[in-house]
């Protein structure tokens, strides 16, 4: 087990405590790191492990994705975050009793797909424009717990909107280059957040990339198709690619980014999370798969 203390002001410490009880109880032999502990310790404790239980946010497993590709072992997510996507997709829960039940069952683990952004791997989403600025301004900002915390930072996008203005190009097919200036998503999986899924068929075993340009210059209009999002339908002027190399340049202005709902500090090539003018994300299969302790979705 890895977990991460900090996640949900304190409860991803008392979860994992929870569930390594149980375990324990059930005549399980446990190792719990933090997940700040040397990562090739936490390699090995995955490696010689039935199981690999993340007590977390999503982001919890996105810092540990370099690891978590090197093993074999089948991961189950217990979320603690505000969206829990990881949970989402793959109907993993972070209730101690239901989620020993099933990290106690037996079947074949799925493995999903691991791209990446400028040769750094993620698991969910990128996005660029509107939804980006909000988790920069989130994370600049964070005080509260849950959505309460994105209540501010919404506010503020909808009276200073930072749409992104860029180019898409699909490496995949020989086709022009596409314009647009609103938001990007950049998908690996369909669950998204808060009922919005601009890629809902996005799947994450199929080795191809999802993404949704949804074009917008304010946060009205962006709220709007949101809101169309959110009926399971498509807005009008939304466009869809689906590839396995995809690349992006930023123009006229600096784009925010966010990977797996973070500030995107850690992709090669940007500066502060922001992607400058000219510059370029390129998205790709890494060939790398996590194995994850889930029924097929």
């Amino acid at each position: 087990m890895v977990y991460n203390p900090r996640s949900g002001r304190g409860k991803g410490e008392k979860l994992a405590g929870a569930i390594a009880e149980g375990l324990s109880r059930r005549g399980h032999t446990l190792t719990r790191l933090q997940m700040l502990a040397d990562p090739k310790q936490i390699e090995q404790a995955i490696d010689d492990a039935d199981r690999s239980v993340v007590v977390g946010g999503d982001g919890t497993v996105h810092h540990l994705l370099p690891v978590l590709a090197e093993t074999r072992t089948p991961l189950y997510h217990c979320g603690t975050g505000t969206a829990n996507l990881i949970g989402t997709e793959f109907a993993m829960v972070s209730r101690p009793a239901r989620a020993i039940e099933d990290i106690e069952r037996d079947g074949e683990p799925v493995l999903v797909d691991m791209p990446t952004c400028n040769g750094h791997p993620f698991l969910i989403m990128v996005s660029l424009g509107i939804d980006a600025s909000v988790i920069h301004r989130f994370e600049e900002s964070r005080k509260l717990g849950g959505y309460r915390s994105y209540v501010l930072p919404t506010a503020r996008e909808i009276l200073s909107p930072r749409p992104a203005t860029f180019t898409l190009r699909d490496w995949s097919h020989p086709k022009p280059a596409i314009a647009a200036t609103g938001i990007l998503v950049v998908a690996n999986m369909r669950s998204y957040g808060g009922g919005f899924n601009p890629c809902p068929d996005a799947r994450s075993d199929d080795g191809l990339l999802d993404a949704a340009i949804i074009p917008c210059r304010g946060s009205v209009v962006a709220g709007l198709r949101y809101g169309v999002l959110a009926l399971r339908r498509t807005p009008p002027g939304v466009q869809r690619v689906r590839g396995d190399a995809l690349e992006i340049m930023a123009e006229q202005t600096q784009a925010f980014v966010q990977i797996d709902g973070e500030k995107a500090v850690q992709i090669p090539g940007l500066n502060g999370g922001r992607l400058s003018i000219g510059d370029r994300l390129e998205f790709r299969m890494s060939g790398k798969h996590i194995c994850m302790h889930a029924r097929s979705s």
